[in-house]
């Protein structure tokens, strides 16, 4: 998969590993992690003054060096629950961490027995306490682990996927796949959560930035992975469709717009049906039956209904973002948003209020889709980069 090495930049610092354990003298819980700038902002508790919150900003140029490896890692790294040790010795400072319920390696462990029994218990506390709630938290991580690769996949190639190419990638990563991974590979994965959250808040110039890294990693990915492996030759597949031309006209009806286009008017119908449903439970009929009124509209569309549905693939992979990935207060506005795209139809899915046999363009008549598109990117700041290219199907 891909390497953590290249998603984030990181400059190399040097620090003695000498007499680590004996220069640490503060013990912190990180709780929270948020990007801030260009870094990280770590939300600590002190486990001497438990009342009592610090904040600390890192950056990839700082280091850390992992207790229960003997290496140094980016600061970046930390994740929340690990045990974080700040201290200093002849003037030089030192940041060390553990995760909670690992143990001090033995080459740092060598003639300090003391600091490692002191660090080891702490360590075993912690896990204790939280012992009960691993199972439940695991499974909660690996779904965001899961999602957060897909969006990230999904934003680098500037290619919403389908449902069923969504379920494809999603199981693929099993309990049994994760278990399975090393600590470092669970390390690399669990960045995906953060990268998220710092496209869901970036400039668009950051934003452009970020996605031509990201786009260049996951093309190296590909060209390097097995054709037999099937997540890689749907995405490969997906790609290909950026610019295949369905219907003509100005612009042209692509595959991607089709499939984006037809899936977000598909999902209106079930948040109809069922306002709990999420995007992955969109049935292939349903967005097959919208395909072929979009098809049998698209004809009659002025230039301006054509473009708006040019724009579907960015307005749909936007709102299926939120929905799955945002705060309670955008998840409710993105699903207000898509309720809305099917508001003139009756009670029946697939059945106008007088508007003759044609739900799709009764819709356009009525400036919905317009409307919500303005409404949705001019609100989030990181759905801002997507700018569609007609003649290729790219969204950038």
């Amino acid at each position: 998969m891909i390497k953590s090495r290249l998603l984030i930049a990181v400059i190399f610092l040097t620090l003695s590993q000498a007499a680590l354990l004996l220069a640490a003298d503060k013990a912190y819980l990180i709780t929270g992690l948020r990007p801030t700038g260009g870094g990280v902002e770590l939300i600590l508790r002190d486990l001497e003054n438990e009342g009592k919150l610090l904040r600390l900003v890192v950056y990839d140029r700082d280091r850390l060096v992992d207790l229960a490896a003997a290496e140094e890692i980016p600061a970046t790294r930390a994740r929340q629950g690990d045990i974080l040790f700040l201290g200093g010795s002849g003037g030089k400072a030192t940041q060390m961490i553990i995760t909670p319920g690992r143990t001090v390696h033995p080459k740092l462990a060598a003639s300090q027995a003391e600091e490692t029994r002191v660090i080891n218990e702490l360590s075993r506390r912690l896990a204790a306490e939280s012992g009960a709630k691993v199972s439940a938290a695991a499974e909660t991580n690996l779904e965001r682990v899961r999602r957060s690769f897909l969006f990230v996949l999904e934003f680098a190639l500037s290619a919403p996927f389908t449902a069923a190419q969504e379920r494809l990638i999603l199981e693929s990563f099993s309990p049994t796949w994760w278990a399975a991974k090393s600590e470092e590979e669970r390390n690399v994965f669990g960045q995906y959560p953060q990268v998220v959250a710092w496209i869901m808040r970036a400039g668009r110039k950051e934003l452009e930035t970020m996605r031509q890294t990201l786009e260049a990693t996951t093309r190296l990915w590909l060209k390097e992975s097995p054709e037999a492996d099937p997540v890689v030759a749907m995405i490969r597949a997906r790609l290909a469709e950026h610019g295949r031309t369905v219907a003509a006209g100005d612009p042209p009806l692509t595959e991607m717009a089709a499939t984006a286009f037809s899936e977000l008017y598909a999902y209106s119908r079930l948040l109809r049906r069922d306002a709990s449903a999420l995007p992955g439970q969109l049935a292939a009929a349903d967005v097959a039956g919208v395909r072929g009124e979009l098809l049998r509209a698209w004809p009659r569309f002025s230039a301006a209904e054509k473009a708006q549905v040019a724009t579907a693939p960015g307005l749909w992979l936007v709102l299926r973002t939120l929905v799955v990935h945002g705060d309670a207060s955008q998840r409710r506005l993105a699903l207000e948003r898509l309720v809305s795209v099917t508001a003139g139809e009756s009670p029946a899915p697939g059945r106008p209020t007088g508007n003759g046999d044609d739900p799709v363009g009764a819709m356009f008549q009525h400036n919905v889709l317009m409307n919500i598109q303005q409404q949705t990117f001019n609100q989030y700041m990181w759905s801002r980069g997507f700018n569609y290219q007609p003649a290729t199907g790219k969204m950038w």
